[in-house]
């Protein structure tokens, strides 16, 4: 079950009206964009290879002048956004989230809140359904995606004929290592054992994810089970595992950029796509390894979903159909480093993204699992809770 922080109330309260009045302020025109263009104009100008929307959607979409996208900050590049603005003349007004599960706190309290456009998981989309907070996807309006998105991810768990939901990438939640600190060659890399027994190597310098589910999960694979596992005797297993670590354990920390960066953390169990991107600042080598365990670990896909609220749905499916063009879709790929569910960006990614996004095992994607309801409610929500409230103390 969700727990909800009640002292959070007026925070999201607030910060709900502060946005919705954003969005009415240029909604008004009181703030200028681009011209936008008409649509025989917009057709004649998409790339080959590229369909547009119908003129339904087009025309609705830049009728409602602005675009509220809720998503991570800093994270997709800028020109994706800066892009879309100009050709279609439409606002993006963008909100950030601190992590998700304050964003679904935050929906949970205002259903009304009116962003058109969220970024978030599949244990969201589960709630958001069951809340009933969600708009269904017109399929009819973002046929560049229907083109494009591999027929597994159409059919995949979390949302079955992608009804709801439009994959933007798939992350795996691994591990990464700092060469300058550790050896990559050492026979336990990359297996989960480097991570849960490696502390002689790392010398305590391990941060870990600052969420339960997805490092509990990893413990249960390192262990050999589902990382989705109800059984008591499985998770208590789990337990004794992290108990044991424990001492070892630097901090819980979902984005530890600084401490990675003066070279205080040496190996962190997270995404490890966004090392690809750190290591560029890191001087002319970058001295991060991305360790793919041979089990397999949590796959983490991120999905555009429409909320209730949102005041203009059609530039929702305007922004996906023009995010799966293949060249814009290539820009976001090359610039996060992600894995995705693209079939038409082949060619288009640079070659050290392929080389870092894509697990050295072919068909290692299926060893890997997506968080699923058994894990995040009820009894398996509830021992989690306790091994969590253990550890964390």
């Amino acid at each position: 079950m969700l727990k909800l922080v009640e002292n959070r109330k007026t925070w999201v309260f607030i910060g709900g009206l502060i946005f919705a009045l954003a969005v009415s302020f240029m909604g008004s025109g009181l703030v200028g964009s681009a011209q936008a263009k008409t649509y025989k104009q917009y057709v004649a100008s998409l790339p080959d290879g590229c369909q547009p929307v119908p003129r339904e959607c087009f025309e609705q979409a830049v009728a409602g002048k602005t675009f509220a996208m809720y998503d991570w900050a800093a994270w997709w590049p800028e020109e994706l956004y800066k892009g879309f603005e100009k050709e279609f003349g439409i606002k993006i007004v963008r909100d950030n989230y601190p992590n998700l599960d304050e964003a679904l706190a935050k929906f949970r309290l205002n259903p009304k809140t009116p962003y058109d456009f969220w970024l978030t998981n599949p244990k969201s989309v589960w709630y958001m359904k069951n809340w009933k907070l969600l708009e269904t996807v017109n399929h009819d309006w973002i046929p560049n995606v229907n083109r494009y998105l591999a027929g597994d991810v159409k059919e995949a768990s979390w949302d079955k004929g992608y009804n709801y939901t439009v994959l933007t990438t798939l992350g795996y939640d691994a591990y990464v290592i700092n060469k300058n600190f550790i050896n990559k060659d050492d026979s336990r890399i990359p297996s989960w054992k480097f991570l849960f027994e490696g502390w002689d190597v790392y010398k305590d310098r391990l941060v870990m994810r600052n969420e339960m589910n997805r490092v509990i999960g990893n413990t249960l694979k390192y262990l050999g089970y589902s990382l989705n596992s109800t059984n008591p005797k499985e998770l208590k297993e789990a337990e004794d595992v992290l108990v044991r670590l424990k001492p070892h354990i630097m901090a819980f920390n979902s984005w530890p950029k600084r401490a990675v960066m003066a070279g205080e953390v040496w190996i962190v169990e997270g995404v490890v796509h966004d090392y690809l991107s750190l290591g560029k600042l890191a001087g002319p080598e970058n001295p991060f390894v991305p360790c793919y365990p041979p089990k397999g670990c949590l796959l983490s896909p991120m999905l555009v979903v429409m909320p209730k609220g949102g005041n203009n749905p059609a530039a929702c499916h305007l922004f996906l159909n023009y995010l799966y063009r293949p060249d814009n879709f290539a820009t976001l790929i090359n610039g996060v480093a992600y894995g995705h569910g693209h079939t038409g960006v082949n060619g288009l990614i640079k070659e050290k993204v392929v080389k870092w996004m894509t697990p050295p095992e072919a068909g290692y994607r299926e060893k890997c699992e997506v968080l699923l309801p058994p894990a995040f409610t009820g009894q398996g929500e509830k021992l989690r809770a306790a091994i969590w409230e253990k550890l964390k103390k």
